[in-house]
């Protein structure tokens, strides 16, 4: 039995190792573009400009979401830009934050790279913690709003098959 238990965890040591070595394959470029892109998001959340953060959302996927919807790219981008600006009106002061300072970095199946930013919302009733997905795609990160939800999505997984790989954390919510 103990010999079993010794096997697991020398399998499960390599596969965490497996990871970590393919997450440090996230160049210092790719990690300096995710935080400028994160401070870009900060500020124009501060600034309530929906538009620029809806425009982190990949080209690809607002083509294939439109096209199973059937609606125009223009309008699933322009819906999206509402719901942003709406949440906007329940948001206290400095109410959105993505933190550049914690990202976690990691590879799916394929060597493919994403990371987790820690990401704090604050209405004037709670605060809720989670993280958003960013993933590289097409030479440049990318944020997905949504969470899980997103994530599990099967045009989602369609378009990033490594996706359903990825386990969102569960979000934490405080009341005030």
């Amino acid at each position: 039995m103990l010999r079993k238990i010794r096997l697991f965890i020398a399998i499960m040591a390599v596969f965490a190792l497996s990871d970590r070595v393919q997450a440090d394959m996230v160049s210092d470029l790719q990690k300096k573009e995710l935080v400028l892109l994160v401070n870009t998001v900060n500020n124009a959340a501060e600034r309530k400009d929906a538009a620029l953060i809806a425009a982190q959302m990949p080209e690809r996927l607002y083509r294939e979401m439109a096209a199973r919807i059937h609606v125009s790219e223009q309008a699933l981008r322009a819906g999206l830009q509402q719901s942003i600006a709406g949440q906007f009106a329940h948001l206290a002061a400095h109410g959105y934050r993505l933190d550049s300072g914690n990202i976690a970095y990691a590879a799916a199946r394929g060597g493919i790279i994403y990371a987790l930013v820690p990401t704090r919302v604050e209405t004037d009733k709670a605060v809720t913690e989670f993280m958003t997905l960013a993933i590289y795609d097409n030479t440049k990160w990318h944020l997905i709003y949504g969470g899980q939800k997103t994530v599990q999505n099967p045009v989602f997984i369609e378009i990033y098959p490594y996706a359903a790989d990825i386990a969102m954390p569960a979000a934490k919510i405080m009341t005030k």
